[in-house]
């Protein structure tokens, strides 16, 4: 048996056994094994979906749909109680449900009814004390506006529409149709106020557009090299003048919206002055770029014409007086004396 054989030979009786031990071999835990649902060990949410009707379809059709699952905010962000609890700890359901419950929020949210529901007594003005845990300057604008006065709407009219499903804000909140289309803003509105409404909304969705499209020009500008500190602080955070303008928008004053707005269009205009200043400095750079180059390269033309007709013509001409025969006395043939 030749080398090459004995060689082919062990290949096959080694790499089959190896491979049997690779895949006999344990693989990570099931705890740093990734998962698709970051909530399997939530106690609110595994407990919830097992259970029928509304109870799941808060879970499974609308929170899963918001803002707070994208943000990580699970049911003990708001309701309160202790989601970190496993079944397993305890002899019974009930205990378990118990356990997960006590933990609850003590200023909103309580226990009561024999079947012992987790919701919120919060309504009115106590919503956005609430909600304003987290959300604390659109409470301040919320409570200083009429919307607040009256304690009506609330949050979650406007953002959840009565669901966990809360959204993420935009102006498509603002529902300027009349009751007729079934408006939502309608519904307290007149048509005096709903002008107004509309007003306002023209101005944010404005504003808005402003925004990006403003940061779009500046990022060009920095593209050509232009930095700008002042312009900056606006284009480098333009989620955050987004946040800035929705939250002012809760106060419902007219004079603080058009204020930050105007502030917003001053910015844009500068970076739209700038834009214009670089990009014409660029284009007139690229024009005397263009310029030298066609200049260079007339330049070196013209100079191999010349070294042409130098070499086609004057050296023959040249050589052609050098084969002239001499008389011995430096003279020319037929020259006169």
């Amino acid at each position: 048996m030749t080398p090459l054989s004995v060689t082919a030979c062990v290949l096959l009786l080694f790499v089959p056994g190896q491979r049997a031990r690779e895949s006999d071999q344990p693989g990570p835990p099931p705890e740093q094994q990734s998962t698709a649902d970051p909530y399997a060990a939530n106690a609110c949410v595994t407990c919830h979906r097992n259970l029928a009707g509304r109870s799941a379809e808060i879970v499974d059709l609308e929170w899963v749909n918001s803002v707070h699952y994208e943000n990580s905010v699970g049911c003990d962000g708001c309701h309160g109680g202790d989601a970190s609890l496993q079944r397993e700890q305890f002899p019974s359901e009930e205990a378990f449900k118990q356990a997960a419950h006590l933990a609850r929020n003590p200023e909103f949210l309580s226990l009561h009814g024999d079947e012992g529901w987790f919701v919120s007594r919060a309504r009115g003005r106590s919503m956005s004390y609430f909600c304003g845990r987290c959300h604390t300057e659109i409470m301040e604008k919320h409570l200083g506006s009429p919307h607040g006065d009256f304690g009506d709407p609330s949050c979650l009219y406007c953002h959840g529409q009565g669901t966990h499903a809360i959204k993420h804000a935009t102006t498509d909140i603002i529902d300027p149709r009349p009751r007729t289309e079934a408006g939502r803003c309608s519904l307290c509105h007149q048509a005096s106020t709903m002008s107004v409404l509309v007003d306002i909304k023209k101005v944010l969705d404005q504003t808005a557009e402003r925004i990006d499209s403003s940061a779009a020009s500046f990022l060009e500008l920095e593209k050509m090299g232009y930095r700008n500190l002042a312009l900056g602080e606006m284009h480098h955070h333009t989620a955050e003048t987004h946040s800035r303008l929705r939250r002012v928008f809760h106060s419902f004053n007219m004079r603080d919206i058009n204020e930050l707005a105007r502030s917003i269009e001053s910015v844009a205009k500068q970076t739209e002055y700038a834009h214009e200043l670089v990009a014409a400095l660029h284009k007139a750079r690229r024009n005397q770029t263009l310029v030298s180059i066609g200049a260079v390269v007339f330049l070196l033309a013209f100079a191999g014409m010349l070294g042409y007709y130098k070499h086609a013509f004057c050296e023959q001409y040249d050589r052609s007086e050098a084969i002239l025969p001499s008389t011995g006395r430096g003279e020319r043939p037929g020259s006169d004396r």
